[in-house]
């Protein structure tokens, strides 16, 4: 399992995102405080919101989780 902080700034950088996850054989998670949401569900991610700070966990040990944002696409 792998983590990491990430902060969406463009509603189009989450359906990227949600694109990108949707291929991975494993599960993706992002976490804002109490809540965990399913990485794969655009309404999940898109509900956390913009601007706002969280945590991207991919349950995989050979997959990094900057894989899934804008930056290393």
């Amino acid at each position: 399992m792998k983590n990491m902080f990430y902060t969406f700034s463009t509603v189009e950088e989450m359906v990227a995102f949600v694109n990108k996850a949707e291929s991975c054989d494993f599960d993706v998670d992002i976490c804002y405080n109490h809540l965990v949401i399913d990485g794969k569900s655009l309404m999940g991610v898109m509900n956390v919101g913009l601007g706002k700070t969280v945590e991207i966990v991919c349950h995989s040990t050979a997959f990094s989780p900057e894989l899934l944002i804008g930056k290393a696409a």
